[in-house]
């Protein structure tokens, strides 16, 4: 992949410069690297926000660059879950309804069952009612995983899921992603803190928006 913008002066600045990167279903990886290394830009273009200059984006063999934006915005909302680190909850709307946002997007009707799944799996059965305000940031971040997770995404991007989070909160929302990878999901969260990148199976560095180390590190009651 390749991917430039314009700087102030109209000048180009190259982002990614050949980064090339295979996922696999089950995957539980962290990409690291320092500003400007082009972390953003790839996890734009994997969640269908940007498209590359040059080179080919494909999820499941299908290329994802030669769709209309209708065909993209809908593949992003169906297969894809974002995960922020400022939670982007809805403050006007309580738990419940902020998970079911994405079946609104969908222009589908809303599964209860679903929903109550969501809710008993990240420990919030008993707060469906409460609004973001009334939530400790543990919790509103395990909103944000069950939004992302409603409609069955395959593919989970997490952008400093952490990074607002205490130390024991945030290893207990990273529990959460290690559950996911047993039922096939695949987990890429960027992040700046190394305890972090420690916790996924997987760790890439980023470097001058090339992809400089990518190794595997074998987890206890792993093979």
């Amino acid at each position: 992949l390749e991917k430039s913008y314009q700087d102030s002066r109209g000048q180009s600045v190259r982002v990614l410069q050949g980064l090339s990167l295979s996922l696999g279903h089950g995957e539980f990886a962290a990409i690291m690297g320092k500003s400007g290394s082009g972390k953003s830009t790839l996890l734009n273009i994997l969640g269908c926000l940007e498209r590359p200059d040059r080179g080919t984006y494909r999820l499941e063999g299908q290329d994802l660059g030669s769709l209309p934006e209708r065909q993209r915005a809908d593949l992003r909302n169906r297969r894809i879950g974002f995960v922020f680190q400022s939670f982007h909850l809805m403050p006007f709307l309580t738990v419940k309804e902020n998970i079911a946002l994405p079946f609104l997007y969908a222009s589908q009707g809303v599964s209860e069952t679903r929903i109550q799944e969501l809710l008993n799996d990240m420990g919030l059965a008993g707060k469906s009612t409460r609004y973001p305000a009334e939530l400790s940031g543990g919790e509103q971040q395990r909103v944000a995983v069950a939004r992302a997770l409603v409609l069955g995404a395959d593919l989970i991007l997490a952008d400093e899921p952490t990074g607002n989070l205490d130390a024991a909160t945030a290893q207990d929302v990273l529990d959460l992603f290690e559950r996911l990878i047993p039922q096939g999901k695949t987990v890429l969260l960027v992040t700046h803190d190394p305890t972090v990148a420690a916790r996924a199976r997987r760790q890439i560095r980023l470097e001058n928006g090339r992809s400089v180390t990518d190794h595997t590190v074998e987890k206890v009651g792993q093979s």
